[in-house]
């Protein structure tokens, strides 16, 4: 399996549990991939050098994880977002479709605008910033391109990540670890998910013939401050250093008030089983020092 973005917090992680299935490409641009994978440096965005890679390496299945995930940055690099968020999902897609490779892609729960909530597949997408509508057109690409392909919307990820950025549960406790104030919005819900839970899913994805669109989220919904009283309650750390906001105070992306996802396709199709959230809280790192990196 060849994962692309295997560098990220969420596509390293997901190589790393992939790995322990089969034998893993991990695909990176500048940061490293999970210690003791092969490694292949590409950048995506060459439709020749994609190619290239793909009749080398000749896999079984891609998993696509590779994007510009951060919102605030799709917002003031919209160009760059569209490249990498839409334009790299379609011609890897018309790649493996020519090569006869299974494709699986990983998308987000922010392609929708927050009224629909808990979302099912089937529910109209209408997201409200620029990574929302970079990512969506990338997986109508995905789809238009390579109809037997699969798009998994992965909801906020939750538990242990990869690299020097954390996942939403690991951000709170390194900031209270570090005595940080932090400032969570008490009126955007989401259903936070862990990698392992995802992994298991994108498996059976890459492994079986669903095709078309999936949500992966976790087995609660909660407000992004719930989640970090959680985060206080499960580690055993201070919570007074957590501050109420509302979303509306933000001063980047457009966030949307309810992004929850409705997971039964998943469950039916992917036997998808998301773990609990407090036990993919406890297996987060303890702090920046042990990604190898700093708080972002």
């Amino acid at each position: 399996v060849v994962v692309t973005g295997a560098g990220g917090l969420l596509g390293g992680r997901l190589a790393a549990l992939l790995a322990q299935r089969a034998a893993v490409t991990a695909v990176v641009r500048a940061a490293p991939a999970p210690a003791g994978l092969a490694t292949v440096s590409l950048d995506l965005r060459d439709a020749d050098a994609v190619r290239r890679a793909l009749d080398a390496h000749r896999p079984a299945g891609v998993l696509h994880c590779a994007a510009l995930a951060d919102p605030d940055r799709c917002e003031r690099e919209p160009a760059l977002a569209e490249a990498l968020n839409a334009r790299v999902p379609e011609h890897l897609a018309r790649a493996c479709r020519g090569a006869g490779i299974r494709l699986v892609a990983v998308s987000t729960d922010l392609v929708f605008g927050g009224e629909d909530a808990p979302a099912a597949e089937d529910a109209a997408a209408r997201p409200l910033s620029a990574y929302g509508r970079t990512k969506l057109a990338g997986e109508e690409a995905i789809l238009a391109e390579a109809p037997d392909g699969v798009v998994l919307r992965v909801a906020l990820v939750a538990g242990r990540g990869h690299g020097p950025r954390a996942t939403a549960s690991e951000a709170v406790a390194w900031a209270l670890r570090a005595g940080r104030r932090v400032r969570l919005y008490e009126d955007e819900w989401r259903t936070p998910v862990d990698a392992e839970s995802v992994a298991e899913a994108a498996w059976a994805a890459l492994a079986g013939t669903a095709r078309g669109r999936f949500h992966l989220g976790g087995p609660e919904r909660v407000s992004r401050l719930e989640l970090g009283h959680r985060v206080a309650r499960r580690l055993s750390l201070p919570a007074q250093a957590i501050v109420a906001a509302g979303r509306l105070t933000h001063a980047g992306a457009p966030r949307a008030a309810d992004v929850s996802l409705d997971s039964a396709r998943a469950r039916r199709e992917l036997g998808f089983r998301p773990r609990p959230l407090d036990a993919a809280i406890a297996e987060g790192r303890p702090g920046p020092e042990a990604s190898g990196g700093r708080i972002e």
